[in-house]
């Protein structure tokens, strides 16, 4: 009778299992849409069937009576240069599939540990820079793939905002691990009233925690963005890190100054070294949260995220710059 039983439960697991399906991703593609549009009645047409695109990504209400937006995108879709570069990123990103499973993988995981969870639809669209590389809400993703075009590609995003170091990371591998990242925000418990450096920490540290779960196949590079070399780096070299922070007393720190120099973007940390990539203390935090987090196996990530409490993943993470 418990060998019938344990056949049945194995019988009904496999049903379970094999009707589990990813969810469904809406991909809009707005750049071959609007690569198609080339007069100024046809963008507004697009822009007016795109009315929660046009608000997010250009900030535009009625977008359509927009004439000064709609000058400009007409003229950018019939610039041949633009039109090169829009060639260069159809022939890189194809059908777009790689994508979208990726996506599917990841918004599947996501519902599993959140019911609540309602897959965005996603946009993607090519303007020359005009909007931000990526916007994401509950509803709705915006991705600028242009942003995403790789180092290859005939034009990069302009101006002092995108050094080396940042530009480094516009290709479309980090996609998705930057779409999960922001969608982490919404499950990610905060105590305002917390303003520590070490708080800040744990929250970016939830965040890449939440990403790899939701992601597990994804390199941690393209999670937080440091190079192969960096990570490795930066690992081995985490005992001087930890005591960098220790010795100067950071982890409870609250002047947004010196906050900044340890988690904004940064070529390195200059208080550190050289060799110390730049947001150091997004790294660190990731490193005390992962320890929480397997040293306490009964915490799963919905459970992770609702706890606002910074100071106790520290202390019971048991971390203070250990390799193991």
């Amino acid at each position: 009778m418990q060998i019938r039983l344990a056949i049945v439960g194995l019988f009904c697991l496999f049903l379970v299992s094999s009707c589990t399906k990813n969810e469904d991703v809406a991909l809009i593609r707005l750049d071959q849409q609007l690569f198609s549009a080339k007069s100024p009645d046809s963008v507004r047409a697009l822009l007016n069937r795109n009315q929660a695109v046009s608000q997010l990504y250009f900030n535009a209400n009625g977008a359509g009576n927009d004439t000064a937006l709609i000058h400009d995108l007409t003229n950018r879709v019939n610039n041949p240069a633009l039109n090169e570069l829009n060639n260069q990123i159809q022939a890189e990103y194809g059908d777009m599939a790689d994508l979208k499973k990726q996506l599917a993988e990841a918004f599947t995981n996501i519902k599993k540990d959140f019911p609540d969870f309602k897959a965005p639809k996603v946009a993607t669209i090519v303007t020359g820079f005009l909007g931000p590389d990526l916007v994401v809400t509950d509803s709705l993703v915006v991705i600028g793939i242009d942003y995403f075009a790789g180092p290859k590609a005939k034009y990069r995003p302009p101006g002092q905002e995108f050094p080396q170091y940042i530009l480094r990371r516009y290709q479309k591998e980090y996609i998705v691990p930057a779409i999960v990242f922001a969608i982490s925000d919404k499950y990610n418990a905060t105590n305002r009233a917390d303003q520590t450096m070490l708080a800040d920490m744990v929250y970016y540290g939830k965040g890449y925690v939440f990403t790899k779960a939701m992601l597990p196949e994804v390199a941690d590079s393209l999670v937080i963005g440091y190079s192969d070399k960096q990570l490795t780096e930066t690992f081995n070299a985490q005992d001087v890190v930890w005591a960098h922070f220790i010795d100067n007393q950071l982890l409870y720190q609250t002047s947004p100054a010196i906050k900044q120099r340890y988690l904004n973007e940064r070529p390195f940390t200059a208080e550190i070294g050289q060799a110390c990539p730049g947001a150091i203390g997004r790294w660190v935090g990731w490193r005390i949260v992962g320890r929480y987090h397997e040293e306490h196996s009964g915490v799963s990530v919905p459970d992770l995220m609702r706890n606002a409490d910074a100071r106790q993943i520290f202390e019971q993470s048991g971390y203070k710059g250990q390799k193991e």
